[in-house]
């Protein structure tokens, strides 16, 4: 379950999972109207009991944050009858909060599971070592003392390791496998998530399976064989074999088979390509169409949950009737969610305001995550009325003013973007607000760390960038955790103050070019850099006037990392070359995008930035600017001039 999880939810799962509920048992629980819904969850968990058994509910988060679980569970809790042995275990890592123990006093027990120390995981790497090796021997301390860093206190890591490098012929490939020594976990996840999809370079069934459950997890072994359809001479169960090999993949229960949460944001940026996008779509849509089939009885409610998850993500609301009845906001939120992480801001826009309409379904930890989430999406689609109504509510509750503080500086920073605004005075305020979250979030790393990065970009859009308050920024942000965003912050900081002379306060320091030099090379040397270098280096070239060497830099950085923003990029510095062959080139790539997914799917969102790029391409190329009327389909007539009025001046 997770923090979106509501109690009728909870119900049908244990129904189909522990008693085989079949579709029209099922369908009678979901009409089935109940004096107390979390009444009736604990009676399921009773009923449980009686037959032998128990319930775990493992919580498998949906956002970044540290989310509780709902708490509606405490009432579940506290329903249970008292008894000699457990009924329901728990499994999280968020710790239960002190009120919410005192909640459930005498009827549940808190047992945090403590980290290990280094001694112990040494010992504990070894026995892993000679169950997973046959040839134990050939390991040094030092290939143990590598594994056991890289693993940096994870066990689930710490095996996952340990395993592949079990199969490695050669032990001097270790260093591919983890990466340097000394370096942070989070980031040899990185290099190892990236090794190991370099070995399903000739592996296609694998690439789309991992490709599906990124969407759709956990699946039912038949539904995967359904959408994958691997070669006769390689069978599911083969498929699924090398992906587990590999750490890619769980097994959670008798056929079912989730991603691992080690692959969490790193999936979509180092496997996934156009043509594996294409398939996926593809595969979603047929997937949403086949309503399950009798087979088995088996994870009834899991495989119908499946479809609606498939369904939302690919925008599908025609869902077959045996399905259909069970969406549930819940599952608005979840693939709203989703979605807006995935950068398809209408398609989450649309799902996150449902969710927000029928927010009251939801206990208070989750209704705070729909209103973060719909305001955020409500930014993006530049609907900023309904942004702020939900930052006044936020703001109104002591309990959120420091998230209501984040959003007005993030609704500030995109009015400072659009051109029906004041840029100047709408930019000082975001700023304003921004400082104003980091004092109310203190102590609250994952909430300063999302601060930082908007703040000091904010600190750099302004006439006269105080530079030395940004580099302090940027150095508290480094401090916190040292990502590529944080490293890439810093660089740009510097950059910045070395080639401005627009700059508010301290003269440039002595040593800029080393204190430059050196952030441009820890950006480079972090293992999740991408596209990141060559983005920073593309800045540096504009700055020096070398429009060619700036668009190499960029050409490179596309090829890493082909997101539309970075594209739109790219184009902007195009049309502004000078060049009519180069212009030419832009309004060609442009066309052709406007039937690519990536731009398809918030068409919408990016038009305005697309239609000004276009224009000054055209403007650029000799050609008329009348064409930017063929192009800006869905654009207002009088954005449209305004546009053509702009260039032309």
């Amino acid at each position: 379950m997770n923090e979106a999880t509501l109690p009728r939810d909870l119900l049908l799962r244990i129904e189909s999972e522990a008693f085989g509920a079949d579709i029209d048992a099922l369908t009678q629980l979901k009409e089935a109207t109940f004096e107390s819904e979390t009444g009736t969850v604990a009676e399921a968990i009773e009923r449980v009991v009686e037959a032998g058994n128990y319930v775990i509910l493992r919580h498998s988060r949906i956002v970044e944050e540290r989310v509780d679980l709902p708490e509606w569970l405490d009432e579940v809790v506290n329903s249970l009858e008292p008894a000699t042995r457990s009924k329901l275990f728990i499994i999280s890592q968020v710790p239960l909060l002190k009120e919410r123990r005192i909640r459930c006093k005498d009827r549940m027990e808190s047992q945090r599971v403590p980290t290990i120390d280094e001694h112990v995981l040494r010992e504990y790497c070894l026995q892993l070592v000679g169950h997973f090796d046959p040839h134990p021997e050939r390991w040094s301390e030092d290939d143990v003392e590598r594994i056991v860093a890289a693993a940096g206190g994870n066990i689930g890591f710490l095996v996952t390791l340990v395993r592949v490098a079990s199969r490695i012929e050669d032990m001097d490939q270790l260093d591919a496998l983890i990466a340097a020594e000394g370096a942070q976990m989070v980031e040899q996840m990185t290099v190892y998530a990236r090794w190991a999809f370099s070995q399903l370079r000739e592996f296609p069934e694998e690439q789309r399976t991992l490709a599906f459950l990124n969407d759709v997890s956990p699946c039912d072994l038949i539904d995967l064989e359904k959408v994958v359809k691997p070669r006769s001479d390689r069978p599911m169960m083969r498929v699924l074999g090398k992906l587990l090999e590999l750490g890619l993949v769980e097994r959670e229960g008798e056929n079912l088979y989730r991603l691992t949460p080690l692959l969490s944001h790193r999936l979509e940026r180092d496997l996934v390509g156009p043509e594996l996008t294409q398939w996926k779509r593809r595969a979603l849509e047929d997937f949403v169409k086949s309503p399950p089939k009798v087979e088995t009885t088996e994870h009834e409610f899991l495989r119908i949950e499946t479809r609606i998850q498939a369904a939302m993500l690919t925008g599908e609301e025609k869902l077959p009737n045996s399905v259909a009845k069970f969406v549930s906001a819940a599952h608005w939120f979840q693939a709203g969610i989703r979605l807006y992480h995935a950068n398809r801001r209408e398609l989450a826009w649309r799902l996150l305001k449902k969710a927000y309409t029928h927010r009251s379904e939801f206990t208070q930890s989750t209704r705070v995550e729909i209103m973060r989430y719909y305001a955020l999406s409500a930014i993006r689609m530049r609907k900023f009325e309904d942004a702020d109504a939900v930052i006044q509510l936020l703001d109104n509750d002591h309990r959120t003013k420091a998230l209501a503080a984040f959003l007005c500086g993030n609704l500030e920073e995109f009015k400072s973007r659009d051109r029906r605004y004041d840029r100047r005075d709408h930019l000082f305020e975001a700023i304003r607000q921004y400082e104003t979250a980091l004092k109310l979030n203190a102590g609250k790393d994952s909430r300063l760390e999302h601060t930082y990065r908007p703040l000091i970009s904010c600190i750099l859009h302004t006439t006269k960038p105080d530079f030395e308050k940004a580099e302090r920024y940027a150095l508290e942000y480094v401090k916190l955790r040292r990502t590529v965003f944080s490293l890439m912050a810093l660089a740009r900081v510097y950059l910045h103050w070395r080639y401005r002379e627009d700059a508010y306060g301290r003269e440039v320091p002595e040593d800029i070019e080393r204190l430059y030099h050196h952030a441009l090379d820890d950006l480079s040397n972090h293992p999740g850099v991408n596209s990141a270098h060559f983005e920073i280096r593309a800045e540096e070239a504009e700055f020096e006037g070398d429009f060619a060497g700036a668009l190499e830099f960029m050409d490179e950085a596309v090829a890493a990392d082909p997101r539309p923003l970075l594209r739109m990029s790219r184009w902007n510095l195009m049309a502004r070359s000078g060049d009519a062959n180069i212009a030419q080139q832009v309004l060609d790539e442009m066309r052709q995008a406007k039937d690519e997914d990536d731009f398809r799917g918030n068409w919408s969102v990016y038009l305005p930035a697309l239609a000004e790029i276009y224009a000054r391409a055209l403007k650029t190329a000799g050609k008329p600017l009348g064409l930017l009327n063929q192009f800006a389909v869905g654009l207002q007539d009088r954005e449209i001039s305004r546009i053509i009025g702009r260039i032309r001046t």
